[in-house]
């Protein structure tokens, strides 16, 4: 009789699979319309909750989404009840600001909070699409394979989404039935008054947010997949004369959902926006995203993110410039990663090989990283190794992450350590860092972190870090209050506190802070803010320097931002404190944004600060403070020309005019003043880029871009300095470039 029992069993599972299967394959047209039978099949979340400002108020006719698994990927349709005129339509480039009215979509694969994507679907065709890491921090450097559209009617606007099986690695986790359980999450910003409605109460800021996410059961098939990207690249230098052809290509194969491997060749394709202008004359190095496809992938696996930005794996450094200095970039000759995802343990390994450029300044750099997971928490190691032979160093680093998430509590905290040898010579480092958070309600939260680095410790090489030999610990509480008022929707106040010293327990300046910030009804916003530095001694000024005492000081900024809606939006902030050993500065920035049509932006930022307390060291042990004014100017032109045709303009120009005012010797911890010496200077810098991009299909694009720049620095007398207009400073700069280039780049997905 059991047999029987048994037979009937496995028939009724199989007729469920088929019924399962054939609801697979239907075929649902990707129009924006929810028309197909499909979603006429599948029943609709209708139910969703303010979750900006945090009322938690429920709404039935805000939102309605419907969830369609099918054998090649998950589809998510979204009506938002907005009628014409209560809503935005805006283009905007990938990855880019959307100025409209979006759909959020957050996918978590395995079901079980171990990582998420986000995909976001604008009115008017601007999409962008991140990573989000089990400590919901979010990295908005990957690209996906996924499509969507949307559709405008009367009374509403609605979108499709679909996000292959392929497009990510994840554990497929089966029950006894085999289907899975994928998390997904739906909101709407709404853009006439910045409020946010979701499928669930809580959002990123919650560290439950992963722990309530709601579940949609699919029956995801096992496949196989092989995705070959070849790209060819053409860069004309106009200054020079000089052209340089390159050929690569990105190979993933994928054996199951949860096993990955790729291989690249030359894998540079993906940065080709130039960087922003960056005057940083301070002793932390300016931190940069990285675009190029290779890195992007499976970053979640990777990523062990201490406070303060402290990483053990910060890609720009591959292929950055070559240990002999002569070169700025270092081509990579081959790169290759695997990873893979059971339903307790994610592995992941890589290795990248950059040129040697016939001297043997190119480096090599492995990393391997392993992490368990079993509910709420999990743990992890990751191993790094960077060989540099030019300079005869060898650097690695350890580090060992924790992370616990509840309904109300979150713990973070890594152990690292960092061992480098070079010419015969050994050091070693250590660091820690832990980050406690507290959640008393929707609105009211607190969170503490302290992060410690010694002397000797240092994942430059491959990591990132703002500084060694420091000791930093903050406090921060937040209160909302939520208001039914047909001015001010929320108010929401912050402290925070902070202590820092190096590690021998010696006090640095540390900043304490209260702000407010208001959301007003009508889709504004406006905040106030007041600092307060403590005194202490300041030992990172740069160059090697010894420290120095510094003064206390206050300071205080105000913000505005117009409403999104219409077709100009504005924000300006007015900045006053005090700076340096004894000097106030002023602060002012403007940003405009004119939106002529839905596809077309203009943007127009401005910055400005003028000061006399500016410090900086010239060199070791000599510090001067100086009177100097700073002007950053960015103009950004986007647009579609056609459906496919996206065409981008980006100029920024800057201005630093420092005149010396004092100038000091440290000696002993005290500051002498030198006479007869002056250190006055200008640095003016511009960057513009001319940008076409033809859309192919997914990770298929032409590029042509036309690309111009210059730096000019000038050491002068004092009096010297600003005696040249700022229009004809950039006048200047562009009639005399020391970069220019045309670059011509092709890549087709198969």
């Amino acid at each position: 009789m059991s047999g029987v029992l048994r037979n009937i069993y496995v028939l009724i599972l199989g007729l469920m699979s088929t019924l399962v299967c054939a609801k697979d394959n239907v075929s649902i047209v990707l129009d924006g319309q929810l028309i197909d039978q499909a979603w006429q099949d599948v029943s609709a979340t209708k139910t969703f909750y303010e979750v900006v400002p945090a009322t938690h108020t429920e709404y039935l006719d805000k939102v309605e989404s419907k969830v369609v698994t099918t054998a090649q990927g998950v589809y998510v349709g979204i009506i938002n009840w907005q009628k014409e005129g209560e809503r935005k339509k805006q283009f905007n480039l990938q990855d880019g600001f959307i100025q409209a009215d979006f759909n959020r979509i957050y996918l978590d694969f395995s079901g079980d909070g171990s990582g998420a994507y986000l995909f976001v679907v604008g009115l008017g065709g601007g999409v962008q699409d991140a990573v989000l890491t089990p400590q919901l921090t979010t990295d908005s450097d990957w690209d996906g394979d996924w499509q969507t559209s949307y559709f405008e009617a009367a009374d509403f606007w609605s979108s499709e989404t679909f996000i292959p099986w392929h497009t990510v690695s994840f554990y497929n986790k089966k029950n006894l039935r085999d289907a899975s359980e994928i998390g997904v999450s739906v909101q709407l910003y709404q853009l006439v008054n910045n409020h946010l409605y979701a499928s669930q109460k809580q959002t990123t800021a919650n560290a439950d947010f992963f722990l309530t996410m709601p579940k949609v059961k699919a029956i995801i098939p096992q496949e196989h997949q092989v995705t070959f990207v070849p790209y060819i690249t053409r860069q004309q230098d106009l200054i020079d004369n000089i052209g340089l052809n390159n050929i690569g290509f990105d190979l993933i194969y994928k054996p199951d959902h949860h096993q990955k491997l790729s291989v690249a060749i030359n894998p540079d394709f993906g940065q080709i926006d130039s960087d922003e202008v960056d005057l940083n004359y301070s002793a932390v190095e300016t931190l940069r995203s990285d675009k190029r496809a290779f890195f992007t992938q499976d970053i979640n696996v990777f990523n062990v993110q201490s406070l303060q930005d402290t990483t053990l794996i910060h890609t720009r450094r591959i292929g950055a410039g070559s240990d002999d200095m002569m070169h700025i970039t270092t081509p990579i000759d081959a790169a290759v990663r695997f990873v893979q995802q059971t339903e307790q343990l994610q592995l992941g390994a890589f290795a990248v090989k950059e040129d040697k450029l016939g001297n043997d300044v190119g480096k090599s750099f492995y990393a391997i990283r392993g992490k368990y997971r079993h509910k709420a928490w999990q743990t992890g190691l990751l191993m790094t190794h960077t060989e540099r032979p030019f300079i005869e160093r060898d650097a690695r680093s350890v580090a060992w992450d924790t992370q616990y998430q509840s309904a109300t509590w979150s713990m973070q905290s890594t152990m690292m350590h960092s061992d480098i040898s070079q010419s015969q010579t050994s050091q070693q480092g250590r660091g820690a860092s832990l980050k406690l958070g507290y959640q008393f309600s929707a609105n009211t939260q607190f969170e503490s972190s302290y992060l410690q680095l010694d002397e000797k410790f240092d994942v430059s090489d491959l990591g990132y870090i703002k500084r060694n030999d420091w000791r930093y610990w903050q406090g921060e509480f937040s209160h909302a209050i939520n208001f039914n008022s047909p001015l001010v929707t929320s108010v929401k106040q912050k402290i925070a506190v902070a202590y820092e010293s190096n590690d021998e327990g010696i006090k640095l300046p540390a900043q304490r802070q209260y702000s407010a910030n208001v959301m007003l009804n009508g889709g504004a916003e406006a905040s106030a803010t007041l600092t307060h530095n403590s005194s202490g001694w300041q030992d990172n000024v740069g160059y090697n320097s010894d420290r120095f005492q510094q003064p206390d000081t206050w300071g205080s900024r105000v913000f505005y931002r117009s409403s999104y809606v219409g077709k100009f939006s504005w924000a300006a902030s007015y900045q006053y404190d005090q700076e340096g050993l004894n000097g106030i500065a002023q602060q002012f920035a403007l940003d405009l944004t004119f939106m002529p049509h839905e596809n077309w932006n203009i943007n127009i930022n401005n910055f400005y600060r003028k000061g006399d307390g500016w410090l900086i060291a010239n060199s070791h042990n000599q510090l001067t403070q100086y009177d100097r004014a700073y002007f950053v100017n960015e103009n950004k032109v986007t647009g579609l020309l056609t459906d496919d045709l996206e065409l981008s303009i980006y100029l920024q120009w800057a201005v630093l005019e420092a005149k010396s005012e004092q100038v000091f010797s440290i000696t002993d911890g005290s500051l002498t003043e030198l006479t007869n010496l002056d250190t006055s200077f200008e640095d003016k810098r511009l960057v513009s880029q001319m940008k076409l991009r033809y859309r192919l299909g997914a990770f298929s694009d032409i590029y042509l871009v036309y690309g111009r720049g210059a730096t000019q620095i000038d050491n002068m007398q004092k009096q010297n300095v600003a005696a040249e207009p700022w229009s004809r400073s950039v006048e200047r700069l562009w009639q005399t470039p020391n970069e220019e280039r045309i670059i011509l780049k092709f890549r087709y997905g198969f």
